[in-house]
């Protein structure tokens, strides 16, 4: 068990032993699911895009969303 802190940002840090376990680098991109009023990390890999699959409802599609997202990051820099 690990104790983090949010800070003023709203981030958290993952414990080192944590990222060394997954094999979890700076910049590797994880997904955050909400199970059963927990939060669950998975990595965001190419695999881990099938599991969106239907996730985006509403007339929006998983490239469009993407896009989206590539697009703010350029935006902050990244």
């Amino acid at each position: 068990m690990y104790r983090v802190t949010i800070s003023e940002k709203g981030q958290i840090v993952i414990p080192a032993a944590l990222r060394s376990k997954y094999g979890w680098r700076r910049g590797d991109r994880l997904l955050v699911t909400e199970q059963d009023g927990r939060l669950v990390l998975e990595p965001l890999s190419p695999q881990g895009f099938l599991k969106l699959q239907g996730a985006f409802r509403g007339g929006s599609s998983l490239t469009a969303a993407l896009l989206r997202e590539r697009a703010a990051d350029r935006r902050r820099g990244k």
